[in-house]
């Protein structure tokens, strides 16, 4: 019987996984850094939290309120009011898991979610303003534009 060759193995290197990509921060043409962009967003938490942690803001219309959330100096920051109307209140919260899920949660039980983005430099009430119009200008567009009180006995 001939003799078996000896087999040396060769072990390839296994593949890195690949991070995912870190979003890209919104970065203004030249002459729009005043600019406040909006769109809709799809109601899944996780990308809604990919949204914010990556410098943007995220409206979460439930109703006629909307909640601006948003990341600033460490903290979750949510500005609540219903459209249109100026008295709102504010909360702050810490960066952490728990607070992280809460806030994830909101988006299956809104109405709609909408990512708005803005220039580094840009104070965050006037983004609040510019993109609440871009809403309601959408939901009017769209037909879902929730109908003011109305007295129909009352004087016009």
């Amino acid at each position: 019987m001939p003799k078996r060759k000896e087999c040396s193995t060769i072990s390839t290197p296994k593949k890195k996984k690949k991070k995912p990509a870190a979003p890209k921060a919104y970065k203004p043409e030249p002459g729009h850094e005043n600019d406040v962009r909006i769109g809709p967003l799809e109601r899944k938490g996780e990308k809604m939290m990919r949204s914010i942690e990556a410098g943007k803001m995220v409206g979460v219309l439930s109703g006629n309120e909307v909640m601006y959330t948003f990341i600033y100096r460490n903290m979750y920051e949510c500005f609540i009011h219903p459209l249109a109307a100026e008295e709102g209140r504010h909360k702050a919260f810490e960066i952490n898991e728990q607070h992280r899920a809460m806030i994830k949660s909101l988006a299956d039980n809104c109405d709609q979610l909408f990512e708005i983005e803005f220039g580094p430099e840009m104070d965050f009430m006037g983004v609040m303003v510019a993109a609440e119009q871009g809403i309601i200008n959408f939901l009017d567009s769209i037909g879902q534009l929730p109908i003011e009180d109305h007295d129909f006995m009352g004087e016009d």
